[in-house]
């Protein structure tokens, strides 16, 4: 068993107390006291820092004491944009980055479209302006930025230190990764996480569940388009795997006779991929575009199905351009032959949201960064 030291156990007291100021803007310490184990001293140490760090303020109000007896309460406001953090989600040729506060809200956002790809040497300067950008509005708004997430359309092998991705002739290469982050962090001066795409988005989904008061304890997400991929929430945590591997769909496999080589694409990605679906039908055509979504569910409902059937997770989302072709049509198809192919009947809801990367990755980040402050 883990032996605790005092400033473990510090740290997480000012871990629960910063959960609770989130769920509870604005708060006496009395309140927050009521809402731990902790002492009221313990608390007010804690309120006190938080205070000096510019995560709350007094408001200048005050509460009375229960019943409207004792001593009045001095009520403290949450800060949401006392820190802030920038997501970077580059997809295909588009790149979109927002500034995010301590409520996953956007304070800001910049958009722009590069033939640049994010492994050159000359995407460098388009980083920097981006981020030079997003650090301005920061600063009008007395925000300190702590370090940025960019969610990239790639698979990442930690063991290997690669991320491979798409280059030309839709082809695949790795490329080293530590490398790319280390030039970048030296032209901006903070700290920069880089994840898969989708498991950003996944992140941004869950926390979009957990604010309607619908959050799951386990999370799939799908996204077929340009690529096809998959993030996991397990026990309420992304689960990366142990080489940050979960979730590459495209490599599932369907065709027993299927081979693939070195720089071609998986075999799900070959199928459901927006530029085969494109190709292979004309959706002016009805008949084609019944026989597309017909298409586009079977091979999602067996995706779905053989995920569900290991990992045993209730709540699905899908998105995508390739879902977003039909969302209503595909999403209803696809529902059909999951309960088809199984006994199971997940929730299975779709996604239409375009900027779920950038937010996951701002989330991931700020999580990363927000510890190293509060336990200062």
């Amino acid at each position: 068993m883990k032996s605790f030291l005092p400033n473990d156990i510090k740290d997480e007291n000012r871990k629960i107390i910063f959960d609770i100021l989130l769920q509870n803007p604005e708060l006496a310490k009395v309140e927050v006291t009521e809402k731990t184990s902790m002492s009221f001293v313990t608390v007010s140490k804690i309120v006190t820092f938080f205070e000096q760090i510019g995560i709350l303020t007094a408001t200048g109000e005050s509460r009375e004491g229960s019943g409207g007896l004792g001593r009045k309460r001095t009520v403290y406001r949450f800060n949401e944009n006392s820190y802030s953090t920038i997501g970077i989600q580059i997809i295909g040729n588009t790149i979109t980055a927002l500034l995010i506060n301590l409520y996953s809200k956007i304070i800001d956002s910049y958009s722009i479209e590069t033939d640049i790809p994010f492994y050159s040497d000359e995407f460098t300067s388009i980083f920097k302006e981006i981020v030079m950008q997003l650090k301005e509005k920061a600063k009008e708004i007395n925000s300190v930025v702590l370090g940025i997430g960019v969610g990239v359309d790639g698979a990442i092998n930690t063991r290997k230190k690669t991320i491979r991705m798409r280059t030309q002739h839709n082809m695949e290469n790795d490329f080293n990764y530590e490398a790319i982050i280390e030039n970048l962090k030296g032209e901006v001066n903070l700290p920069i996480l880089l994840e898969n795409d989708v498991n950003a988005a996944t992140v941004a989904e869950f926390r979009n569940l957990e604010n309607m008061d619908q959050a799951p304890t386990s999370l799939v997400h799908i996204a077929a388009g340009d690529g096809v991929g998959g993030g996991l929430i397990i026990n309420k945590e992304l689960h990366r795997g142990v080489h940050a591997s979960a979730g590459e769909l495209e490599y599932m496999c369907f065709d027993s006779e299927y081979k693939r080589t070195p720089s071609s694409v998986g075999w799900l990605e070959s199928r459901l991929g927006i530029k085969y679906l494109l190709s292979t039908y004309d959706l002016n055509s009805a008949e084609d575009t019944e026989a597309c979504i017909d298409y586009i569910a079977k091979h999602l409902a067996l995706t779905i199905t053989n995920v569900i059937s290991i990992l045993d997770i209730d709540q699905i989302i899908i998105s995508g351009k390739t879902i977003a072709l039909f969302p209503e049509r595909i999403l209803n198809r696809t529902k059909s032959y999951v309960e088809q192919y199984t006994e199971w009947t997940p929730t299975i809801s779709a996604s239409d949201s375009h900027q779920s990367t950038a937010i996951g990755a701002a989330i991931l980040i700020l999580q990363q960064e927000m510890i190293h402050v509060i336990s200062a």
